[in-house]
């Protein structure tokens, strides 16, 4: 493997020069500091208009190049966050390390984590566009947005009066050749039951149960793959398990994002055996398990269960028989994964949900489980039910619920101008028409639609494929090809104010 010093051969150089130096700095969503001052000062060195809002969005004006000055400036616009995920055995600290990142076959990825390239090549392209004076464009309105990842924040308090443009061009698309023009609109809910804990049964066998190797993914773009949900498996095995066995719950936990689909799950139990042995459980927990993930053998190429007895501190606490049982039908009856397809666009996602993260935390005698879901649909109506349904499925178990940062979708426009110039730059660039989408996933443009009147947006970007995991990797070539293809817009955009 050749590692981040050889970024200097790739083309675009300038674009992958400042995606290593971007690299570098921690930016987490809601941790974006350090990210935004970088920003803030480069832009500030090349003597350019820029502005740090409040909740640490960076807003960067460039006048237009001879002969561009009299048309409608455009906004350019990506996110400066990105998901820290890495695997169990990469021994790595986000908060201190920057990004190691990784050459191979004809892709840049990371070493055991994730990359960032969703939406570090956004700033990336925009920090090139910011350091160059010979291409030719209009006035741009560059906006780097944070907390795009967990919440979108950013976008939500931005002050859109600072924007004088109709025309927007989002890069926060990962799929090279296609032109999207239409995403969901989602939230997060957030459910929190909380429950008394008792000391265990001092005759009970303390086991885990660890459900791993799932491929994970996108929640929006990869919903309809058929990924495993670690979660939900995890809750299905649990109540096969219940079938049969007295136990208490002493702990559940899975995911880490809600916008990931959970890859591991893994739950502690104090199991009453009598006549039994662990091996007796761990059998019926495999077979249950299997019968679970027979048809995401042929997406998920290495799920795991793992049933382990562990050796008791002697202060172990859990919940009742009977509120393990409650927890166990609240997570199975939450709704997961693609629930509608489009009427009008074909194989596209029109709602689903997500499970995405269970978390528990033990505090003065009770136990406190907080299950995060992320809903998405393209209609607002489909996504109001099923926001409707966490609500209910909730509320029957007696937990807890509250929505948060729910946004629009963003709708199909049937005139856009700066749709025909990105399709007619693309054919002189790609030699070929490009494809026009929608993507079941929360780009942050259906809240600028809903900002802005008349805005004409499209969205773009090049290849990235495992986003919000550690396979995450970012086609190379499809890098400089989307470089060109954004260049030649923008020489094109010669759109009347």
């Amino acid at each position: 493997m050749s590692k981040e010093t050889n970024l200097e051969n790739l083309e675009p150089k300038g674009v992958f020069h400042y995606f290593s130096e971007i690299s570098k700095i921690p930016r987490a969503s809601k941790k974006e500091k350090k990210i935004s001052d970088w920003l803030y000062n480069f832009a500030k060195e090349r003597n350019l208009e820029v502005t740090q809002d409040e909740v640490l969005n960076i807003f960067i004006k460039k006048p237009a190049t001879k002969g561009y000055e009299n048309y409608s400036p455009v906004i350019l616009q990506g996110h400066m966050d990105m998901v820290w995920e890495k695997n169990k055995n990469t021994d790595f600290d986000f908060e201190t390390q920057g990004i190691e990142l990784v050459v191979k076959d004809g892709f840049l990825r990371a070493n055991g984590t994730t990359l960032g390239g969703d939406d570090g090549i956004a700033v990336a392209y925009m920090l090139e566009l910011m350091d160059r004076n010979d291409i030719e464009h209009p006035a741009l309105e560059m906006i780097i947005t944070v907390d795009e990842e967990d919440g979108m924040t950013g976008v939500n308090n931005l002050d859109y009066s600072i924007f004088t443009g109709k025309t927007m061009i989002n890069l926060d698309t990962e799929e090279h050749g296609k032109i999207y023009v239409s995403s969901a609109g989602g939230g997060r809910t957030v459910t929190e039951l909380t429950l008394d804990t008792k000391e265990i049964n001092p005759e009970s066998k303390l086991i885990t149960v660890d459900v791993k190797g799932l491929s994970g993914g996108h929640s929006g773009a990869e919903i309809h793959c058929g990924f495993g949900n670690a979660n939900k498996i995890l809750g299905e095995v649990l109540d096969h398990l219940n079938k049969k066995y007295n136990f208490s719950i002493v702990n559940i936990d899975g995911g880490d994002k809600v916008n990931a689909i959970p890859r591991e799950a893994v739950a502690t139990l104090a199991v009453d055996l009598k006549d039994e042995t662990v091996e007796d459980v761990k059998k019926l927990a495999e077979l249950a398990f299997e019968n679970i993930i027979k048809d995401m053998k042929i997406i998920d190429k290495t799920p795991m269960i793992e049933v382990v007895e562990v050796e008791k501190k002697g202060d172990e606490k859990g919940v009742s028989e009977a509120d393990s049982n409650r927890l166990i039908s609240l997570i199975n009856e939450l709704p997961n994964g693609v629930l509608a397809m489009s009427k009008n666009i074909d194989d596209l996602v029109e709602t689903s949900i997500n499970v995405g993260v269970i978390k528990t935390k033990n505090e003065n005698g009770k136990l406190i489980i907080k299950i995060q879901t992320l809903p998405r649909s393209s209609v607002n109506k489909s996504l109001d039910e099923i926001m409707k349904k966490v609500i209910e499925v909730s509320e029957k178990y007696g937990a807890a619920v509250r929505i948060d940062s729910s946004y629009m979708s963003w709708e199909y426009r049937e005139n856009s101008r700066i749709r025909d110039i990105a399709t007619e730059a693309f054919k002189k660039v790609a030699n070929k028409d490009p494809e026009i989408r929608a993507i079941h996933a929360g780009l942050e443009c259906g809240i600028f639609d809903v900002n802005i009147k008349d805005l004409d947006i499209i969205s773009v970007g090049p290849n990235i494929f495992g986003a919000h995991t550690p396979e995450e990797r970012m086609e190379i070539w499809s890098v400089k090809e989307t470089w060109d293809w954004l260049l030649e817009i923008l020489k094109n955009a010669k759109i009347e104010k």
